[in-house]
């Protein structure tokens, strides 16, 4: 026959380990929220720069090359957010 204390003991253990889970998993869920909301901020930042490096007054070659890399760098992001 089994014994109470035993099973309410258990019961008690599993409850514990129940409750921190969910604690855990809420906490998980937050700071996953927030990191989305990083990557849309992110995001909009990006965009905000290729918008500004579409209006940039390029004076000389370096500088045209080097905004050349940087849209390059972002059309790339933005391939690789489309593809995954």
């Amino acid at each position: 026959m089994s014994n109470p204390n035993n099973n309410k003991n258990f019961n008690d253990e599993a409850l514990k380990i129940n409750r921190q889970l969910k604690k855990d998993n809420d906490n998980l869920k937050a700071e996953i929220k927030s990191l989305w909301s990083d990557i849309s901020e992110l995001e909009n930042l990006i965009k905000e720069i290729d918008k500004f490096l579409l209006d940039v007054d390029v004076q000389t070659a370096e500088e045209d090359r080097k905004i050349g890399k940087l849209q390059e760098r972002i059309r790339i992001i933005y391939e690789e957010k489309n593809d995954g």
